[in-house]
């Protein structure tokens, strides 16, 4: 834990990610929230859209920060637009069900779609019930 510690101190977004994940999971060390948000944070902005797609999630729950529903999409769209396909998929059901952007059909669709053609198994049964 000590060596991860280090490596994500000096700037390695693979162990921030890491980091981060073990402290959600209390994996290794005591779970800690608001630890992990910042790693996540560290992790994202050093271009990491897995880091971005789980500081999205913090925010949309409030886990570990502020409950900010709007910047939990920010969050979630930067990652779905760099190629992350879960990110599609939760951007897609926040379009859906009007969590931090307003309910919009047309843009759910399009994001559960991106999901699909990125191998998200669960997006073609999200487009579905849209429809229906």
């Amino acid at each position: 834990m000590q060596d991860l510690l280090r490596a994500a101190a000096a700037g390695d977004p693979a162990a921030c990610l890491l980091l981060a994940k073990r402290l959600m999971r209390g994996r290794g060390c005591t779970r800690d929230y608001e630890q992990a948000v910042r790693w996540f944070d560290a992790a994202a902005r050093a271009g990491s859209a897995d880091a971005l797609y789980r500081l999205g999630k913090c925010y949309l729950k409030g886990l570990g920060c502020t409950r900010d529903p709007a910047g939990g999409v920010s969050c979630l769209e930067r990652a779905a637009r760099a190629g992350h396909a879960a990110a599609a998929l939760r951007l897609g059901s926040c379009f859906a069900e009007g969590i931090g952007a307003p309910r919009c059909r047309e843009l759910a669709a399009y994001w559960f779609r991106i999901a699909a053609a990125r191998g998200e198994p669960r997006a073609a049964e999200c487009l579905l019930r849209l429809r229906s």
